[in-house]
């Protein structure tokens, strides 16, 4: 390349240049009127990675110039000039992309208005200087003291980033002591003493004042009771929907992992003290020594805090040794754990799992660790009442978790045994008042009962309160005089076609629960005209299912639809008597009869679940080897106006003992969409006359005149069919 080219090359990037500077006031200058496509925002996200490039070549600049006399005038002069106009051309590129960033939310507004500033000087600093050196040909001493004026707006630049990225004052903080934190104490408040400290720890950095990220600020309790754009950071009492601890538990490979990956991480002891916080509710007044000793919140404190002498923690004595490694061994298996309570305590606890996989030996085979086990967990397991005798082998029992468990109370007094009971778990039972009072009695070490969704009369445990006013009595939600609204019925079912035998079955979770259901469409169920399941419900065909839930103090469930399509008899052929479009040929006529029900097209999958026809209409011929006394026939069609798809305009049936001696018995007009809409299975039952038949024929005819609302009218309508159903 000649002199005159690379010349030209240069005007060309100098022309380039300045239209960058000149888009870059523009968009400083008129910022709040841009919004950006999300390709734009896609380019910010490299503004961090090609920030490097400006900072290098202009810290190099100051060199090519110390390098003048070894490299002589002219090489020194093409050198610098080099760099300068890649120094120019990065620094511009770099705050384009870094306005692109701004656009996304989370930023402390002043501080990137002064990085936006600064970065801007940068990208004019060089600019010029790069003018005044190509064009008007200053010294090479100016050209010198130009270099290091922009490595000194490089570095203002640099450090507002860092300010929004790491805080304010972040080069500062080097030289400034670390905040002491003073060490907990039981009489301490758990928040301000252990919690506050591990979220100014390892979250502040990235939610403060000057950087929200997540449009979430930690840099005092009122601003984080506030949340983010994702919600609020913790739910009382619940660890699974708390969003700080959901973030922590993710991969740290993942996005979403919080702190981020590079971050100094939660340890897991940071971890346990935040859940055992949340989960007894996160108060922000409760002292330290308030909390349950169960909760080892006393010792998590002081190991994190490296201060053990300054709580005293008080050890359990137990009047049993620990078990054996062999016994130990003996008595774990894949459904059943059994494990220490604490690493220097000899008492044992036995959690059950999976309820399809519980064997009684199992828990007889507890009987080697008889003296240690100190609780034991059966919740969901199909314990029965006859097996309540097992539990009188362990003497040391504290803790017994029978919720949800098959027993109806008639063998609670064999429970009597175990006098060392301080928490019995029987929520989601069958027991009785007269069965558990005798118990109550009995139990004079008891401290927690556990007796929600039991049918237990709120009137008998308001007695106990008083009777026994040392026992906590958990009783799940109290109605009071806010109603609250009861969750739906739940759908049993998996699949939506039902064969002969098959029915419709709902459940509910909390005992006591009506589900009022209708099958006329033209109605909604409520709480005193509708019908009331007392167990599967069978439809006759084609049917939607509408239910509610109603419990008295609450108030009454949102209604469900849901909708079956019932099947008696399944054809053992389908022919085809006209041709489906090629792009829509699905499985060929055995779609008609798959039991699969039509789902919505993907892009770049074929859908083989609609069969489709445009040209010609949709006719299908059925045949038996035996004749059916078939009562009618169910159609499935699909309604997506906006897509030229619609009803047939009339469906047919002929019937007959062969395929040439048919006759029509049957004809119906579907309902017509009268707006344009979207995707929408529908379906229609077609009653025949009374006969045994082993063929009949389906003839589904397309509209021929499209509504008014339909904008192109060029092309035939579609008709789609999923299903041709005999009931």
């Amino acid at each position: 390349m000649n002199k005159e080219q690379l010349s030209s090359w240069y005007s060309i990037l100098l022309s380039g240049l300045i239209f960058l500077h000149a888009l870059l006031l523009f968009l400083l200058f008129w910022q709040d009127q841009v919004n950006l496509p999300w390709a734009f925002q896609l380019f910010g996200r490299f503004h961090p990675l090609i920030l490097h490039l400006p900072i290098g070549l202009g810290v190099l600049l100051p060199f090519v110039h110390l390098l003048r006399r070894p490299l002589g005038e002219h090489a020194f002069y093409l050198s610098f000039r080099f760099v300068l106009y890649l120094t120019a051309f990065s620094a511009a590129i770099t705050a384009l992309f870094g306005f692109f960033l701004s656009q996304e939310a989370g930023f402390e507004p002043e501080l990137l208005v002064f990085h936006q500033w600064a970065g801007l000087a940068v990208a004019w600093m060089y600019l010029l200087l790069l003018i005044l050196f190509d064009r008007l040909l200053v010294n090479p001493f100016q050209a010198f003291i130009g270099s290091m004026l922009g490595v000194l707006l490089l570095s203002l630049a640099g450090h507002g980033g860092a300010n929004i990225t790491h805080g304010e004052n972040y080069l500062m903080e080097l030289w400034q002591p670390e905040k002491e934190v003073k060490a907990p104490t039981e009489e301490s408040v758990l928040f301000e003493g252990a919690i506050q400290p591990i979220l100014e720890k390892k979250c502040v950095s990235c939610h403060n004042d000057q950087k929200t990220k997540g449009q979430l600020n930690m840099s005092s309790v009122a601003k984080m009771l506030q949340g983010g754009k994702h919600g609020d950071l913790w739910k009382a009492g619940d660890v699974s929907k708390s969003l700080f601890l959901q973030r922590a538990h993710l991969p740290l490979e993942h996005k979403e992992h919080m702190p981020p990956k590079g971050k100094s991480q939660l340890t897991p002891d940071e971890i346990l003290l935040l859940e055992a916080w949340v989960k007894e509710g996160a108060s922000l007044d409760k002292k330290i020594k308030a909390y349950p000793p169960a909760l080892q919140i006393s010792k998590l404190v002081a190991r994190l805090f490296a201060i053990p002498a300054s709580i005293e923690i008080p050890k359990r004595e137990y009047p049993f040794s620990a078990a054996s490694e062999s016994d130990l061994q003996a008595v774990n298996s894949p459904f059943c754990s059994v494990y220490p309570m604490s690493s220097d305590a000899p008492a044992l606890q036995a959690d059950f799992y999976v309820a399809k996989r519980f064997e009684l030996k199992t828990l007889e085979n507890l009987s080697k660790v008889a003296d240690q086990l100190v609780g034991i967990n059966l919740a969901k397991m199909p314990i029965k009442d006859e097996n309540l005798s097992l539990l009188a082998q362990f003497p040391n029992l504290e803790k017994l978790n029978l919720n949800f468990t098959e027993i109806s109370g008639a063998n609670l007094k064999a429970l009597m045994s175990n006098k060392k009971l301080v928490s019995l778990s029987l929520s989601g039972t069958k027991i009785t008042a007269n069965q558990l009072q005798p118990l109550i009695v009995q139990l004079p070490l008891l401290k927690e009962v556990f007796i929600w969704n039991t049918g237990i009369a709120s009137e008998q445990i308001a007695s106990w309160k008083k009777t026994f006013p040392k026992i906590r009595w958990e009783e799940g939600f109290v109605p009071s005089d806010e109603k609250l609204m009861i969750n739906p019925p739940i759908l049993v079912n998996e699949n939506f076609f039902l064969g002969p035998q098959d029915k419709v079955v709902f459940k509910h979770t909390i005992q006591g629960t009506s589900i009022h259901y209708t099958l006329d469409k033209e109605k909604e169920p409520d709480s005193l005209g509708t019908l009331i399941t007392q167990g599967p419900i069978d439809i006759p065909a084609f049917t939607v299912v509408k239910t509610l839930a109603t419990k008295p103090g609450w108030l009454a469930s949102k209604v469900v639809k849901n909708t079956f399509y019932k099947y008696h008899f399944v054809p053992d052929s389908v022919y085809l008597l006209t041709q489906a479009e090629a792009k829509w040929q699905a499985k060929g006529a055995s779609t008609l009869k798959d039991l699969i029900q039509g789902k919505r097209d993907t892009r770049g999958l074929a859908n083989d679940t609609w069969i489709g026809f445009q040209q010609q209409d949709a006719d299908a011929l059925f045949e038996f080897k035996q004749a059916k006394a078939v009562k009618g026939m169910t159609v499935s069609y699909l309604r997506k106006q906006d897509s030229n798809i619609f009803p047939p305009l009339e469906i047919e049936i002929w019937v007959g003992n062969s395929a040439k001696t048919l006759k029509k018995v049957a004809s119906v007009k579907p309902e017509q969409p009268a707006e344009n809409g979207g995707y929408s299975p529908q379906a229609i039952n077609i009653p025949l006359p009374s006969g045994n038949f082993t063929h009949y024929r389906m003839l589904a005819k397309r509209i021929k005149r499209f509504p008014a609302y339909v904008k192109d009218k060029a092309n035939p309508a579609i008709i789609k069919l999923d299903e041709v159903l005999f009931y």
